[in-house]
C-alpha cells in the first residue's frame, strides 16, 4: 500500500492535470481517426496529412504522458506547447478544406474544437509544469 501512495503523490497538481489533458487528448485524437468518427479518408489530399494527424492526435499526447511519468517534466511541457500550437491550426485548416476535399462531419468538427480547448489547457498547465521543474532543480 505505501507504494501506491508514493505513486499518487509523485506527480504534483499541475503534472496530474497535464497528464489528464494528455490522456484526454489521446482519447479524442483516437476518436478522430478512421477507427472513430472520421469518414473522409478517401478524400484525403495526401498521405502526409495522415501522418500529421497521427502525430498531433496520438503520438505527441502519448509521448507527453510517458515523459510525465518518467519525470521528464521539461520535455512534457515542451510537447504540450508544440501539440497545442498544432491543434490550434488543425480545426480552421480542416474547415477550409486544406486536408480533405470535403467538409468535416459534425462529430469531427466538435472534436476538433474540443481539442482546441485541450490545447488551451496544454498551454496553461505546460507552462506551470515547466516553471515548477525550473524551481525544483
Amino acid at each position: 500500500m505505501p507504494l501506491l501512495s508514493n505513486t499518487k503523490t509523485s506527480l504534483g497538481k499541475a503534472e496530474r492535470v497535464l497528464a489528464f489533458l494528455f490522456g484526454l487528448g489521446f482519447i479524442l485524437g483516437f476518436l478522430l481517426t478512421p477507427l472513430g468518427v472520421e469518414t473522409r479518408m478517401n478524400e484525403l489530399r495526401t498521405p502526409v496529412f495522415a501522418v500529421f494527424f497521427i502525430t498531433v492526435g496520438l503520438l505527441l499526447p502519448l509521448a507527453g504522458l510517458i515523459s510525465l511519468f518518467l519525470k521528464k517534466h521539461k520535455l512534457a511541457a515542451a510537447l504540450a506547447l508544440i501539440d497545442a500550437t498544432l491543434l490550434f491550426l488543425t480545426a480552421p485548416a480542416d474547415q477550409a478544406k486544406f486536408f480533405f476535399t470535403t467538409t468535416p462531419p459534425p462529430a469531427v468538427t466538435v472534436g476538433e474544437y474540443i481539442l482546441i480547448l485541450i490545447g488551451i489547457g496544454y498551454i496553461l498547465y505546460g507552462q506551470r509544469v515547466y516553471l515548477e521543474s525550473q524551481t525544483n532543480r
